[in-house]
Parts: C-alpha cells; sequence; structure tokens
C-alpha cells in the first residue's frame, strides 16, 4: 500500500507546476529547431567548423540544463522547498559539468546497448536452435525475436534511465558532492523503490511504446485524401508530443521524489554551502 501511495504522490506532483510544463512544452520543440537548422549549415572551411562545433555545445548544454533543471524542481518539490523555476535552472547550470559527466555515462551505456541491434537477425535463432526440443515445438523463431527485443527495449528505456537519473538529480543539485556516500545512498533507496520502478515502465510503455504506435497508424489509402492525411499526421504528431513530455514529467517526478532523502549534502536551495 506504502508503494501505491508513493506512486500517487508523484503522480500529482508531475502537474502542480504549468510554468515548467509550459517551459517544456515550449523549449523542447525550439532545441530540436535549432539543431536541424543548425545541420544546415556549411563545413566549408575552419571557421564553420568552429562555428558548428561551437553551435552543437551550445544547444547540448541547453538541453541538459533544461531536463537537469526538471529534475531539481520535482526533488525539491518532494522535499516541500519553495522551488523557483530561475533558482532551479540556475543551479543545473552552476553543476553543468557534473551533470554532463553522468548523461556521458548514460549515453555510453545506451550505445553499448543499441550494438545488440547487430545481432538482431541471428541471435534469437542461435538461441532457439540450442533450445530443447520440446520448447522449439511450442515456441517460433518470431517469440524468439520478441522476447530479444523486449529486453534490448528494457534495457534501453527503464534499466539505464532508472539507474542513471537519480544520479542525474544528486548531480545537478549538488554538483559532484551530490555523487558521494550521501547520493549513493539516496540513489540505492531509489532503485530499490518498488513504486519508482513502476513509474519508470509505465513512462517507457506510454513514452516509447506508445507514441511509436501512434505515429505508425495510417489512415485507409483507398478513401482518404491529402487534406485528411495532413490533419491525421497534425493530430498524431501533436498527441504523441504530449503523451512523451507526460510520460518524461512523470518519471522526473518518481527521480525527484525518490531523491528525497538526499538531505545531509551541505548545501542551500541557492547552491551555497552551509558551514
Amino acid at each position: 500500500m506504502r508503494d501505491f501511495a508513493l506512486a500517487g504522490d508523484a503522480f500529482k506532483r508531475c502537474f502542480q507546476s504549468w510554468r515548467l510544463w509550459l517551459i517544456q512544452f515550449l523549449v523542447n520543440p525550439l532545441l530540436f529547431g535549432l539543431f536541424a537548422a543548425w545541420l544546415l549549415l556549411p563545413v566549408a572551411n575552419t571557421g564553420h567548423l568552429v562555428l558548428n562545433i561551437l553551435l552543437v555545445l551550445i544547444l547540448i548544454c541547453a538541453a541538459l540544463v533544461l531536463q537537469a533543471g526538471t529534475l531539481n524542481y520535482f526533488y525539491l518539490q518532494s522535499r516541500s522547498e519553495n522551488a523557483q523555476l530561475r533558482e532551479v535552472f540556475g543551479r543545473a547550470l552552476r553543476h553543468l559539468f557534473a551533470v554532463a559527466v553522468c548523461a556521458l555515462v548514460a549515453y555510453l551505456l545506451w550505445g553499448a546497448i543499441g550494438k545488440a541491434d547487430n545481432y538482431q537477425d541471428t541471435l534469437p535463432a542461435y538461441v532457439r536452435s540450442i533450445s530443447p526440443v520440446f520448447l522449439r515445438r511450442h515456441a517460433g523463431e518470431p517469440l524468439f525475436n520478441g522476447v530479444f527485443n523486449a529486453i534490448a527495449f528494457a534495457l534501453r528505456w527503464i534499466v539505464v534511465p532508472g539507474l542513471i537519473l537519480p544520479l542525474i538529480t544528486s548531480a545537478s543539485c549538488f554538483g559532484f558532492r551530490g555523487l558521494g556516500r550521501n547520493g549513493i545512498t539516496t540513489w540505492k533507496k531509489a532503485v530499490l523503490s518498488l513504486s519508482y520502478w513502476g513509474i519508470i515502465i509505465l513512462s517507457a510503455l506510454l513514452g516509447v511504446l506508445a507514441t511509436e504506435k501512434l505515429m505508425g497508424w495510417t489512415p485507409d489509402f483507398r478513401t482518404s485524401t491529402f487534406k485528411g492525411e495532413t490533419a491525421s499526421l497534425v493530430v498524431r504528431l501533436f498527441a504523441s508530443y504530449l503523451l512523451g513530455l507526460f510520460a518524461w514529467m512523470l518519471a522526473c517526478s518518481a527521480v525527484g521524489y525518490g531523491g528525497r532523502e538526499l538531505e545531509q549534502v551541505p548545501e542551500n536551495l541557492n547552491g551555497q554551502a552551509v558551514a
């Protein structure tokens, strides 16, 4: 019952700041648009190359501050502190290097799991070939492929985010000091919580699988019109974006609530050391 109560509390908390929702709703597409524009920049000479590198670093830093500041907000909110948006994003900016290190670890882990895609066509067939005869009689190759894809999905979208996001929250709130003993203690409390993993799983299902299904749906081309298909695409894009945004905010709320015990790190809300 306690786990259900914690999950319900995290769900309610993710809707408590319409300003944070508005920032996420507007800034994410803005950053994506700037990234798309960056892809069009020329690299004809050294000056263009330097400009490309500088701009992409700025975009990466802005994205990290946006998401780390969101995690800060939910963490401080879980401690019943009056979290001001300017302060939580400012703290994320001050601790940007620590956040970037954690994000780099997540990226490397995510990339290592992505290499499993090279074995998608061969590994399930091999595992089935060495399985007992009675299992092969009842489990065809599509089932083994499905199990392989499910494991890869769980590692990529559930395990890695679930393990790394609490560390990013600690780093964003307190810098590298948040990755010390108190931060590890908080990380353990988060990853050992059933409600925490339940929300992370739900967020992955909504934000990844559900949006993929929604975007993959197509109208009947035998009866549809160009205007109807365009309207369908726009509606599905908007609905998928809202669903993905809700999934991310819910995950941030769960991470922030899971980090509520990190109270012994000597730093106040403004990022100043406490004597």
